[in-house]
C-alpha cells in the first residue's frame, strides 16, 4: 500500500476513534444530567480505563497494519562478487553457485592449481566468509549461514 493511503486509512480510522468516545461521552453526560448515574452501560468509574483500553486497541491495529515489514533485503550475487578479482572471484564463484563443495571439485572447475584454492579458501575463511570442514581426506567447502542469508 502507499503511504500516501496508509496515512488517510490510519487518520480515517482514528477519527471514528474519536468520533465513538465522543457519542460515548455526550451519552454519559446526559445520563449524569438527569440522575441516571447508574443507567448507564458501562458504570462511570470503567468508562475511562474501558475507553483507554479501545485506543490502546485501535492504535496497536493501526501500527500492525500501516508499519512497514522489516524484512532482511538480499544483494545481489553479481553484486557480492564484484568485492573480488581474478582468481579470488572465480572460486567464490564455484562456492556460491554450489552453496557447498568439496575442495577437489573446486580445483577442477577453477583450472587452478590445489595449492592456489587452498591458500584462498584460507583468505575466504579467514575472512569469515566459508568454513572448512574435513571430513576423512576430503574438505567440504561451504559458505557461511550469514552470507547465505545476505544472497
Amino acid at each position: 500500500m502507499e503511504d500516501s493511503k496508509k496515512v488517510i486509512l490510519g487518520i480515517l480510522i482514528l477519527s471514528v476513534f474519536v468520533f465513538i468516545v465522543s457519542i460515548i461521552s455526550l451519552y454519559v453526560q446526559t445520563e449524569i444530567s438527569y440522575g441516571n448515574a447508574c443507567g448507564c452501560a458501562i458504570p462511570i468509574p470503567l468508562f475511562i480505563p474501558f475507553i483507554a483500553s479501545v485506543g490502546l486497541f485501535i492504535g496497536t491495529m493501526i501500527y500492525y497494519f500501516l508499519s512497514p515489514k522489516f524484512e532482511k533485503k538480499k544483494i545481489d550475487k553479481k553484486f557480492f562478487l564484484n568485492f573480488f578479482e581474478g582468481e579470488e572471484r572465480k572460486v567464490f564463484e564455484i562456492i556460491l553457485n554450489k552453496k557447498e563443495a568439496n575442495q577437489t571439485e573446486i580445483v577442477k572447475e577453477s583450472n587452478l592449481s590445489k595449492v592456489k584454492v587452498s591458500r584462498i579458501l584460507k583468505k575466504f575463511e579467514n575472512r569469515g566468509l566459508i568454513e572448512k570442514l574435513s571430513i576423512g581426506k576430503i574438505n567440504k567447502v561451504r559458505l557461511k549461514k550469514e552470507i547465505l542469508e545476505l544472497l
